[in-house]
């Protein structure tokens, strides 16, 4: 089963450039380890419904002060494909597999309807 770990309200900034995730999500995302800064993510998109597609993003934090974690990688690529906008939502999913001990994300865009 899988569990919500971010509901995301985009910013102009989140679309734009890269999205930025609270702080209290990191948890719920890949440890870095040894002085890393960064993860790479294999997102599954959600929201396809004819064809499993996935993105590549980086989840990074900065090297000094508080954390501020954003995604990039595919991110704008995943912006333009899908038409988000400011005021969309997006929901990361993650998937543990208690027998092997894998865990997969998914993302899935909730429009604004204007």
């Amino acid at each position: 089963m899988a569990t919500l770990v971010l509901e995301k309200k985009l910013t102009r900034t989140d679309i734009n450039s890269k999205l930025s995730v609270p702080t209290r999500c990191l948890n719920h995302f890949p440890v870095f380890g040894q002085g890393r800064r960064a993860a790479r993510l294999i997102v599954k998109d959600l929201g396809q419904t004819h064809i499993e597609r996935y993105w590549s993003l980086r989840l990074a934090v900065r090297r000094r002060g508080y954390a501020k974690p954003v995604i990039g990688g595919e991110w704008r690529k995943l912006v333009d494909r899908k038409g988000l906008k400011p005021g969309d939502v997006v929901l990361f999913f993650k998937k543990e597999n208690e027998a092997t001990s894998e865990v997969s994300y998914g993302i899935k865009p909730v429009y604004r309807f204007i």
